[in-house]
Order: structure tokens, then C-alpha cells, then sequence
């Protein structure tokens, strides 16, 4: 007896082998065409004429997509786990951060509205874990992760291939030029940026940085001075991204001109709980490089000889200054300083206990 399965025709064997082949591809499966059955009639040879006309279209379809996807023209729909991020990442830890303001709110407008701008990912090639890698979009991607695993089915990550950023230059400046135009990184972050290129040697000095993305050097050069900044200086504004461009050139000096003062002023801050108003850290960090002036002497007692002044005494805190008057020259009031050292130790000796 003849069963319905050995009448499938040829051309449904075909469709399925050629879906087999599709699924095993990055493109994913294209839906498959419904299965038909024949007998072996006009009918059947009909259908699988069809069906071979099918076979041609969808080998058509999947030959432009490929080549689309060469030339970086397709947006996927990709599952969020199989794309990992840059090691050029520009986003600071806390903008990734499930709890951070600004993350919730992108969160729950994806959720709301779906997915708008998707991110841009490059294909990789023998890579455990994952298929592609993220050019940018990388808190996009990070919101894509945390509703793949609270919505029910998951959630795809929209994403833009673009296959011609594999070289590292064009990868990092593609990613600036995003960021750039949506203006939405810190100056910390921008920093970090910088000198991860220069890490990376993507490019050799901040001057070939500043050509590349149209900048003064001097401006990158002042990002890279935030994003470098020592980590006490960091761990005092808690959250880096706050601190403003304008303010690397104070905290630079208050560095350089009393650099321990400075460092022992924000390991203070830091310790303190709660978060801090950056621009009170700041005016706090600056205070820190600025000498304090001695108290001025409590009591201060000038001796004179004929109206002329001989010394003036004073006492500092737990000091004393002497300074001599202009009928003291040089040589008698280095003898003064003898005499005097030796009656003081003799004085303090006496009276000083061991």
C-alpha cells in the first residue's frame, strides 16, 4: 500500500535539504515553502516543476542577501547572546549598569516602542561564544541582553552588519563617529577612548587622532588627561562621568603643585558615604593644592636700643621667630644664633622631661 510519505514529491526533498543548508548558515532559515504531495500524474510533474521554479527564487533571494550582507546593507534580527562586545568598548561600567538612570529609562522605552536605531555589528569569524561583535551600540546591546531574559520567547537585538569594519581603525572611527553624533558619551568616556586607541596602536599619538575625528589636539588631549587621572582623584567624583572637560586643567595643576595634599584630600572624599556633588569635589580637590597660611603670631614683641630695633620675637603655632633689626649685621647675628642655641638647649635640658 502506497503511504502519503512515499508520495512526496521530488521537489519537496529538494526544499528541505535546501532549508537544511539555509539553517546551517549565519542568514538563518528562511520560512519553509508548505509541502505539497503528488501522484505520479501530469498534476505531480506539474508541482515539481514548481517547486523547481520555488528552489530558483529562493536561491535568488538568499545570492542578494549574501551579497547585501557583504556590503554591510542588511539589519538582523540577532539573539543578543551571540554578540559580544568591542574591546574597544567607550561605554563606563555605570552606563551599563541595570540600575543606572539613564539605562532603566532606555530600557523600558525599548520594552515600550521596540527597538528603534539598531546597533552595527561586524561578522566574526571562528569565535567561541559568539557570531558577531558589536561596532557600536554597545548599551543597546546590553538592554537587549536584560530583556532577552525577562521577556517571554526572548528578545532580538536589531543590528546593522556591517562587514567592512574589520580593520581596527575603521572599527574605532566608526564608533566615534555614532557617538559623536549622538552626543551622548562623558569626557571620561571619550578619554577612555582615546588612550584605548593608542593602547591598541590604532593610531601612534593623540595628533593622528585628532586629524582622523576632526578635533584639536588640544582636546584630546584634555579628554585623555580626565580619562587618566589618578584613581583616588576617580573613586572622590564616585561616578567619573561627571567630571567636566573644563575642569581637567584645575585638577592638573592641583596635581602638579601639591600632588600628596591632593591625593590625601580625595582618599578622604572617597571614604565618605553617599554619593558626592562633583562640583563640591572638585572646589574641595582644588582647596587641597592651595598652602595654608600659618596663623599669624598670637603675640609678637619688638626690643629696640635708642628707637632702633634691635629683634623682633614672635610665637607660630608651636614655634618662635626671631628676626633681627637693622642694627644686627650678618656676622653678630650669626654669632647671636650660637649663643642663643646653646643657652636654649641648655635651658630646654633642664626642663624637658626624658
Amino acid at each position: 500500500m502506497t503511504t502519503a510519505k512515499d508520495r512526496r514529491s521530488v521537489g519537496d526533498d529538494v526544499l528541505e535539504d535546501l532549508d537544511a543548508a539555509i539553517r546551517s548558515g549565519t542568514l538563518g532559515a528562511i520560512a519553509p515553502t508548505a509541502r505539497t504531495y503528488s501522484t505520479p500524474t501530469k498534476l505531480g510533474r506539474e508541482m515539481i516543476e514548481g517547486a523547481g521554479q520555488t528552489i530558483s527564487r529562493q536561491k535568488e533571494a538568499i545570492e542578494r542577501l549574501e551579497s547585501e550582507r557583504s556590503a554591510g546593507m542588511v539589519v538582523l534580527r540577532l539573539d543578543p547572546k551571540r554578540v559580544r562586545a568591542s574591546e574597544f568598548a567607550n561605554r563606563h561600567e555605570r552606563s551599563l549598569d541595570p540600575t543606572d538612570p539613564a539605562f532603566v529609562a532606555l530600557k523600558e522605552d525599548i520594552r515600550r516602542r521596540g527597538q528603534l536605531d539598531p546597533i552595527r555589528v561586524r561578522p566574526l569569524k571562528d569565535a567561541a561564544g559568539a557570531d558577531y561583535e558589536i561596532v557600536y551600540g554597545h548599551r543597546r546591546h546590553a538592554v537587549a541582553l536584560a530583556l532577552d531574559a525577562e521577556v517571554d520567547g526572548g528578545f532580538r537585538v536589531l543590528a546593522l552588519l556591517d562587514a567592512g569594519a574589520v580593520d581596527a581603525r575603521e572599527h574605532v572611527l566608526k564608533m566615534h563617529s555614532e557617538n559623536f553624533a549622538r552626543s551622548d558619551l562623558s569626557p571620561y568616556e571619550y578619554g577612555q577612548m582615546y588612550a584605548s586607541w593608542l593602547d591598541a596602536g590604532c593610531f601612534q599619538t593623540q595628533g593622528e587622532i585628532a586629524a582622523a575625528v576632526g578635533l584639536d589636539q588640544s582636546v584630546i588631549s584634555t579628554y585623555v588627561r580626565i580619562a587618566t587621572l589618578p584613581d583616588p582623584v576617580l573613586a572622590a567624583f564616585g561616578d567619573p562621568r561627571g567630571i567636566a572637560l573644563r575642569w581637567a586643567r584645575d585638577l592638573s595643576l592641583a596635581l602638579k603643585t601639591a600632588e600628596a595634599s591632593v591625593l590625601a584630600a580625595a582618599a578622604a572624599i572617597a571614604a565618605r558615604p553617599g554619593p558626592q556633588d562633583p562640583q563640591a569635589v572638585l572646589r574641595e580637590l582644588v582647596a587641597a593644592a592651595v598652602p595654608r597660611k600659618e596663623a599669624r603670631a598670637a603675640k609678637t614683641e619688638t626690643v629696640k636700643v635708642r628707637g632702633k630695633t634691635l629683634y623682633t620675637m614672635g610665637q607660630r603655632g608651636n614655634g618662635v621667630v626671631l628676626r633681627f633689626g637693622s642694627l644686627v649685621d650678618k656676622t653678630l647675628a650669626a654669632e647671636a644664633r650660637d649663643e642663643l642655641k646653646e643657652h636654649l638647649t641648655r635651658w630646654l635640658t633642664k626642663r624637658v622631661k626624658p
